[in-house]
C-alpha cells in the first residue's frame, strides 16, 4: 500500500546565502585555493596555477559553478580547452575534495563566516524535522560544501539533512 505524508522541503544555497565570504576569500579561501590546486595536478602536471580570483575575471567566477569554474581556470591558465578539461573534473573533483579533507576546520572556516541568523533559523528548522526537510542546493562540490558547513558550524545545528544512499559519497563523508 502507498503510504502519503506530506513535509516542506527547504533547500539552501551556501555561499552568499547561509555563509559569505571575506573580500579576499575568492582568491585565499582554502575552496579558492582547491580549484588552482586540482587544475595543477590534474591537468598541468605539477605547474603553479593562479588563484582563480588572479586567472580571471569576477564575472567568469562569482556565481558559477566549480565545475565551470575548474573548466574556465584550466584554459585561462594551461590553454586546455574545456573538451578536454571536461574528461578530466571528476578527477578535478576528488583533487579538490581531497585538499580540502586534509585541513582542519578552522584552516576551511578561515575567510568565511554564517551570515547573520543562519545558525538560529536552521536550529529552528531542526527542532520541526518531522514537518521540514532541508538540505543542500550548490554550484559548490558536495562534499566541499559540506565540510565548509561543518567547518562554520552550520552542521552543528542538524538542521541539515544527510546525503542519501543514492548520492556519490566523497571519500570521508562519514565524518560529516
Amino acid at each position: 500500500p502507498l503510504c502519503a505524508f506530506s513535509f516542506t522541503l527547504i533547500t539552501f544555497d551556501v555561499d552568499g546565502t547561509l555563509v559569505k565570504g571575506s573580500g579576499r576569500a575568492a582568491a585565499e579561501s582554502a575552496h579558492a585555493r582547491a580549484f588552482s590546486h586540482a587544475v595543477s595536478e590534474i591537468l598541468g602536471g605539477g605547474k603553479q596555477v593562479p588563484p582563480v580570483a588572479e586567472a580571471l575575471p569576477r564575472h567568469l567566477y562569482h556565481g558559477s559553478t566549480d565545475g565551470l569554474i575548474l573548466l574556465r581556470l584550466a584554459r585561462a591558465t594551461l590553454g586546455v580547452e574545456p573538451e578536454e578539461a571536461y574528461k578530466e573534473l571528476d578527477r578535478m573533483f576528488d583533487c579538490m575534495y581531497t585538499y580540502i579533507s586534509a585541513m582542519e576546520n578552522e584552516e576551511i572556516a578561515d575567510h568565511i563566516t554564517p551570515l547573520p541568523g543562519v545558525i538560529g533559523h536552521l536550529t529552528t528548522l531542526a527542532n520541526m524535522q518531522d514537518q521540514v526537510l532541508c538540505g543542500l542546493v550548490t554550484g559548490n562540490v558536495e562534499g566541499i560544501a559540506r565540510k565548509k558547513m561543518d567547518a562554520v558550524g552550520i552542521l552543528d545545528t542538524k538542521a541539515l539533512s544527510p546525503p542519501c544512499e543514492l548520492q556519490h559519497l566523497w571519500p570521508g563523508s562519514e565524518d560529516i
